[in-house]
Order: C-alpha cells, then sequence, then structure tokens
C-alpha cells in the first residue's frame, strides 16, 4: 500500500502458475504442440496473447513422451486440462483461441473434421466463447474466408468452418453430447457444476477421438463446487505423487504419469488481500499490456474491490473478494444455511414486536471478538414471532454496560450461550454489572438453532432485511454434534454471531413460562424507538 507509482507499475502478473503438473521431458517445439499453437494464434489468426496464454499452450499441449509433432498423428499427454485463474484475466479468449486452432490445424485420423463442444452452467455463458471465436475468424485476413455458418436458432447453436470443422454449444444437463463423437470438450466455470451429472455425460464424447482433451477454466470454487474440487485434489495428489517419486527414485524411469493436468494461477492460502505478490500469482495478466499499450487488469483494479471487503453486512464479504480476484479456495457452505426464497418469505420491513409482547433478549460475538451483537425476539399482533439486530458495535467492552444500563427497558434476563462461545467469557461482567443471565448450554443449544432452523422452514417467524443478519442467513456454516448441530462460528465465511443472537433470543422467548409472561416496561408511543 505504501509502494511508489512507480513501483506498482512494475508489478507484472506471473507466467508460471502457482500449482502445475510437470512436464515429463524438456519442452519444445518437437515435444510440445503448443509451439503451433502460439504460431497459428499470433501470426495466422492475429490474436495478440500474454506471457502466460502462451505458457499454457506449450504446457497443456504436451505429447506424450515416444510422440512428436512430426509424427503423422501425434498424442497428447493430457485427456484433461484444468485450468484455474482469477476473472477477467483472458481465459475465454484463450480458450476461443485453443478451440480455433483445433479446428483449423488438426487432422483426426479418422478424417473426419474436428467437433469442438462448448458447455457451461448456461448456454449463454457458452456461448460468449463461441462468439469469441467467430468474430476472431471473421476478422482474421488469413482466414476470414474460411468462415461458413453460424447458427443461433432453431436449436442449433454452432459454429461452421469450410473445412468441416464444427464448434456446438450446449448447457451442462445429463444429456450434454449425447450421440456426438467429440474432439475437444470445453467446459467453462466449472465450479458451478454441482453434481457430476453434466461432466459424465460431456466426457464420455471424446472415448472414441484419439488425442481428445476436456479443457475446464474457472476461477476458484467454493464447497459447493463438487467436480471441480474432487479433479483439483485429485491433481494435487498427483503433483505430490510426481515429486515423491523424483525424490525417491532421482528420474521419472517407472513413473506412472498422470493423464490430468493441473495449472492453477492463485495467491497462496495464507496471503493478505492487499498481498501484492498474491495479486501477480492469481492475475497472470496483471499490468501486461494488450493491443493499445493498455492492461486489462490493473493493480488500481484489484486494489479498488479489496477495498469494498468489508465486516458482514458493511462490504463485499471477503471470500467472494478471495474466489473472485484470488482465485483461492474458500471454505463456504455447500450450500445456502437456508434456501433464498424460503428467507425471502420471512421478511417483512414493516414487521414488528406487539408493545404487550413479553421480551427476550440474547447477545453473542464474533468468533474473534471483534463485533458484539443484541438481538431481541418478541410476538407480533398475529402470534407470529419477531426477532430483531437492535445492537451492534466494534468490541465487546461496551456490551455489558449497555445491557445494564443503555436500554430504555428492563431486558429481563438475557440469553447467553454458556458454555464454549466466545460470549461466555463475558457473563462474568454481565452479572458484576447487574445483568441476570440465562444460559443457553447442553441440549437448549441444539435445540436454540433447530427450532429457528424450522421456523424458517415453515414461514412462521418474521425478521426485517437487516445488513448483518442477512449474510449470516446466507452463509453460515453448520456443526454437527452426532444426533444434532448447532451454528458453527469458527468456519464460516461469514459472521455467524447475528445468527446465533436471534436464535438464542427466539429459544428464550418460545421457552418463557406462559402463566408468567413478560410485560413491556415502555409505553406504546415510544415502542418503535426504545433500542435507537
Amino acid at each position: 500500500m505504501s509502494s511508489s507509482k512507480s513501483e506498482r507499475q512494475e508489478l507484472l502478473g506471473l507466467e508460471e502458475p502457482r500449482l502445475w503438473t510437470r512436464p515429463l521431458r524438456e519442452l519444445t517445439p518437437e515435444t510440445s504442440l503448443g509451439f503451433e499453437a502460439i504460431d497459428f494464434v499470433e501470426n495466422i489468426l492475429g490474436r495478440h496473447l500474454f506471457p502466460w496464454q502462451k505458457w499454457l499452450f506449450i504446457h497443456s499441449l504436451e505429447l506424450e513422451p515416444g510422440s512428436f509433432t512430426s509424427d503423422e498423428f501425434p498424442v497428447l499427454r493430457f485427456d484433461t486440462v484444468i485450468v484455474e485463474v482469477a476473472r477477467q484475466n483472458g481465459k475465454s479468449y484463450w480458450l476461443s483461441s485453443r478451440a480455433l486452432w483445433r479446428m483449423f490445424m488438426w487432422d483426426n485420423p479418422s478424417g473426419e473434421p474436428p467437433l469442438i463442444l462448448g458447455t457451461a452452467h448456461k448456454e449463454t455463458a457458452a456461448q460468449e466463447i463461441k462468439d469469441l471465436a467467430t468474430k476472431a475468424v471473421r476478422a482474421s485476413d488469413a482466414l476470414a474466408d474460411s468462415y461458413a455458418h453460424n447458427y443461433t436458432s432453431n436449436g442449433n447453436n454452432y459454429l461452421v468452418l469450410k473445412n468441416g470443422a464444427r464448434y456446438r454449444v450446449e448447457a451442462a444437463s445429463d444429456d450434454l453430447g449425447r450421440g456426438l463423437t467429440v474432439t475437444d470438450l470445453l467446459f467453462d466455470e466449472l465450479r458451478q457444476q454441482k453434481s457430476w451429472d453434466a461432466w459424465t455425460a460431456g466426457t464420455n464424447t471424446t472415448n472414441a477421438i484419439p488425442s481428445s482433451q476436456t479443457i475446464t477454466v474457472s476461477n476458484a470454487g467454493e464447497a459447493k463446487s463438487v467436480v471441480l474440487s474432487s479433479l483439483r485434489k485429485h491433481a494435487i495428489n498427483e503433483i505430490d505423487d510426481y515429486f515423491s517419486h523424483l525424490e525417491a527414485h532421482g528420474d521419472l524411469v517407472d513413473y506412472d504419469a498422470p493423464s490430468l493436468g493441473l495449472f492453477e494461477y492463485s495467491a497462496p492460502d495464507n496471503a493478505s488481500i492487499w498481498d501484492r505478490n498474491g495479486w501477480a500469482q492469481s492475475n497472470p495478466s496483471l499490468n501486461h499490456a494488450a493491443p493499445g499499450g493498455k492492461p486489462i487488469v490493473t493493480e488500481r483494479m484489484i486494489a479498488s474491490k479489496a477495498r469494498l471487503v468489508g465486516v458482514p453486512g458493511e462490504g463485499m464479504p471477503e471470500h467472494k473478494y478471495r474466489t473472485e480476484v484470488m482465485c483461492q479456495w474458500v471454505s463456504v457452505s455447500a450450500d445456502p444455511t437456508f434456501p433464498p426464497e424460503l428467507v425471502e418469505a420471512c421478511i417483512d420491513d414493516d414487521s414488528e414486536i406487539d408493545p404487550a409482547s413479553p421480551l427476550s433478549i440474547s447477545m453473542d460475538i464474533s468468533h474473534d471478538r471483534g463485533r458484539g451483537y443484541i438481538a431481541v425476539a418478541g410476538y407480533r399482533e398475529d402470534g407470529i414471532p419477531h426477532v430483531e439486530i437492535i445492537q451492534e458495535r466494534a468490541g465487546t467492552e461496551w456490551i455489558a454496560d449497555t445491557l445494564a444500563n443503555g436500554l430504555e427497558v428492563d431486558p429481563g434476563a438475557v440469553v447467553v450461550q454458556g458454555r464454549g462461545a466466545p460470549a461466555t467469557a463475558l457473563i462474568p461482567y454481565l452479572e458484576k454489572e447487574g445483568v441476570s443471565v440465562v444460559k443457553c448450554e447442553g441440549a437448549n443449544l441444539p435445540a436454540s438453532a433447530s427450532q429457528f432452523d424450522d421456523r424458517i422452514r415453515n414461514g412462521t417467524i418474521r425478521f426485517r432485511d437487516d445488513s448483518s443478519l442477512m449474510p449470516a442467513l446466507a452463509e453460515t456454516l453448520r456443526k454437527d454434534l452426532g444426533e444434532v448441530w448447532v451454528w458453527n462460528r469458527k468456519d464460516s465465511p461469514v459472521d455467524a454471531a447475528p445468527l446465533c443472537a436471534v436464535s438464542q433470543a427466539l429459544w428464550g422467548l418460545t421457552t418463557k413460562p406462559p402463566e408468567t409472561p413478560k410485560v413491556s416496561a415502555y409505553s406504546e408511543e415510544n415502542f418503535e424507538e426504545w433500542w435507537r
């Protein structure tokens, strides 16, 4: 952050990825078709390539040991190529260039022209790459006459060249590519695949074509990215095996080489969001000049996104920035904590507690003790519970005094998790200030979480569209405790404390003895403002 302007301009995106599958021999114009691909893209197609894109061509088009580019039918080493890189660095541009090299320069042993199948979670996303390829052909002085048709209607979505090569687009589904025999499967945004259905259907279209490839491009995924996560873990294990074999034997003799290649441009796991070297590792196009002399990715752009990162409810969630900009895998829930439509059904910005209702107050603090929350629960006129975060501030020092003296009503007993939570340590300070504490612990703790879960799913709770509570409702993780579960403060990618607080407040409200309800100590006139 303190670097001078000239120093910032010297930071360039790295050509070599942080994690990558090593070649089995030196890569030269005789042992990799990547050199041919670069020549085609730059000198025939007329496209500019960044250093990392050239590097990727060379390594992803490595040939099997014993195969050479001079062979009639060279044999590619990799059946599957996984490319991970931060967004807006030119993934689609590279992938469309890769498709055109295959369509123009490759001869299948069968004599059939190449068929490229492009897919993504949405057909429109896959079509963007095909459209880039189409525009590149039509704009090329050398290749414009090779263009035949570009169909985008009547269920057809493909580019056809005069040599018979085709580029077809379909949405990812369990019907992907059925009935087709495919030379290359281009899978964009693999992070979006939550099941193996589309992957299994698509990759099996390449079985009958020698030297076919499945190429995936994506930024980092999250827990729901089951396909990308599994392939990445498998590839990393194989990278580790490579170095273990080399260390044990000193050579690659008898090494069982994988046909899965991983090329991941990402920041190290422990890198700060302001780590400039991490930016260069995850954004290989950083500050490299594009045609026209200006870079497509700049430090200023990356820094502007980092400045938007804030505490939950007050800025971009940090895990989103890390995934999109630094291409880091961050632990997030495989599915939303609650389906968005269920949360939406419980939001009522006009909702309020009936002045005659008993109240329940709860307190919780974030896992890092950086922020505290006070929540209230009470019944509306229609009998449905309403919950709300009524106070939140940085730190914890303010909480005891606020609960003892800062509310315009008698809070009664305040609900706090009795054991095993950051807030537990504040109980002695609350009691010293004269605050009565009800400990939510033991079987009551999972009961409080389960009750809140049940009411969300049944639509029998109301809350406002609160900037603190909404992120917690979206991405708080659950922690299994045998047959039951609780909210997970430690591992959640957002601050879970607001959800913990309202869950405990609801539990306190519903467990109050009905024969002795708490009566509010404020008048109906000032009810709406008593906590402000």
